[in-house]
């Protein structure tokens, strides 16, 4: 059986420009992640899920670009497949805006002469810079009727280390051992005190300062059981 194809796909040369995106960098897993219409993070596979983000952020050129390059129309879309020369140069390199080291066009368009200057010897505009010229220009229409969607900034959750020791453990000033967190929760005040060895220690790291606990067995919060312990 012979098939006969009587057209090709036809290859146009009309950009088609994506909406400016709506990201949000995410709390847990740190990266950047689309909003939805409520303002809340989509599924990306994190605890997050669903989440308010911890900033939303601007669509700058740069991750624009790469959302168009997500397209796969880059047959029959220019724009898709300029986007994809800048972020997919071959098939085991893809890089996404934070691995970049511009956000605009005009820093994009230094970053395309340095590596002409670095292959040939000279930098001259050539077919890339009409290119991204024209992508630019559709970024910048976009970026006129944009309106970013309401979100509440979340606080960042702290990086939670968990420890244990048998012994006990040791103050930060070296002047005894620590006794149970318990204790010192005005809320049990007229409870009788803790004596039970302090061998939990939980770290958590919230960027700018540490707080430091200690637990025995029985007190230890249920959260920070399921923290990996060592």
């Amino acid at each position: 059986m012979t098939a006969t194809i009587t057209t090709w796909p036809a290859h146009t040369t009309d950009p088609t420009p994506v909406p400016l995106p709506h990201l949000g960098l995410c709390g847990d897993c740190d990266d950047e992640i689309r909003i939805r219409v409520d303002g809340r993070l989509y599924a990306h596979g994190c605890p997050e899920d669903g989440r308010l983000p911890v900033v939303a952020l601007k669509p700058t050129f740069a991750r624009w670009l790469w959302t168009q390059s997500k397209r796969r129309d880059d047959y029959t879309n220019r724009l898709t497949l300029f986007a994809g020369r800048i972020f997919r140069p071959c098939t085991r390199t893809v890089t996404s805006p934070r691995d970049v080291a511009w956000s605009t066009a005009e820093e994009l368009h230094g970053q395309l002469h340095l590596k002409q200057l670095a292959w040939r010897g000279s930098a001259e505009c050539d077919a890339q810079c009409k290119a991204l010229a024209e992508a630019d220009q559709h970024y910048q229409r976009l970026l006129a009727a944009y309106t970013p969607r309401p979100t509440k900034p979340a606080q960042r959750k702290p990086i939670v280390r968990v420890r244990h020791n048998p012994t006990g453990w040791v103050l930060p000033d070296y002047t005894d051992l620590a006794d149970c967190t318990t204790n010192h929760i005005p809320a049990n005040a007229s409870q009788p005190p803790c004596t039970a060895p302090a061998v939990w220690k939980v770290v958590e790291d919230h960027g700018l300062h540490l707080t430091i606990s200690f637990w025995c067995d029985s007190h230890l919060p249920a959260e920070h059981r399921t923290t990996d312990a060592a």
